[in-house]
């Protein structure tokens, strides 16, 4: 079962946020601003728990009501951790989401099996999935967007998300669903599609960047003139972030 959640801004901005019910388990828990409707799906369903898939408040942003609610909840550990810190996030992401309230309570625990939770990360750190291995179903939270996402977070590390994408494409899911997109069918072939696409362009950048090419110059030959998205939120969710963190990550090696 499919809760797709969206706020005025987000709808301005083409911005659907989806959370599932998966086998009783609540898959993510919406952003901010739509914590009513959150919560009385809760009440309606009442879920057996919640999984995270990773910190970012579009899909956290409903922690602490859960855990105060007494819903059980799993999260990579560094995912709580960054949930009770509280980081700062950018103007633009609090307008469409709104802020998250620290997690400032215990959380109980449960076991979501039969479904497995599988570290994928790369869009952060903390990022997991959700795989049915039953029913070859993956709840990717934004491990896959699309499959040419051009704008990156400038915290994103493009090689890990790769690995992570052929973590999940090993285990031959039929479905995907989607935080952004919504369920995405032939996923094993369209997990593939956006790996070869994500090879070849950070390929090309990294040829441009060996030759001496500028990162506004690349990000124009291979991405095209910044998106609005880029602009809002001053560069960090950007075309440009995405050449910045694919260069980044080659000069740390």
């Amino acid at each position: 079962m499919r809760l797709a959640l969206s706020g005025w801004w987000g709808r301005r901005v083409g911005y659907v946020v989806s959370a599932y019910l998966v086998r009783g388990v609540l898959v993510d828990t919406g952003f901010p601003k739509v914590r009513d409707e959150v919560m009385q799906f809760v009440r309606d369903m009442e879920p057996r728990g919640a999984i995270v898939t990773h910190w970012h408040e579009d899909h956290a942003g409903n922690v602490q009501a859960l855990a105060m609610a007494g819903v059980p909840l799993r999260m990579h550990s560094r995912c709580e951790s960054a949930l009770r810190a509280h980081p700062a996030i950018g103007m633009y992401r609090e307008l469409v989401w709104g802020a998250a309230p620290r997690l400032s309570v215990p959380m109980t625990t449960f076991d979501p099996a039969p479904l497995e939770i599988v570290e994928t990360p790369g869009h952060t750190e903390d990022h997991v999935v959700v795989w049915d291995p039953e029913r070859g179903i993956v709840v990717s939270g934004d491990l896959f967007i699309g499959v040419k996402v051009r704008v990156a977070h400038l915290h994103e590390r493009p090689s890990q998300v790769l690995r992570s994408l052929r973590t999940v494409m090993s285990l031959s899911p039929r479905l995907l669903l989607d935080a952004h997109r919504g369920p995405v069918f032939d996923a094993t072939d369209v997990l593939r599609a956006k790996i070869d696409w994500m090879e070849e362009t950070m390929g090309l950048i990294l040829t441009l960047a060996g030759q001496g090419v500028d990162e506004r110059e690349i990000q124009l030959r291979v991405l095209g003139k910044e998106d609005f998205v880029g602009y809002v939120s001053f560069g960090e969710y950007s075309k440009r972030a995405f050449v910045k963190s694919v260069i980044s990550e080659r000069s740390a090696v």
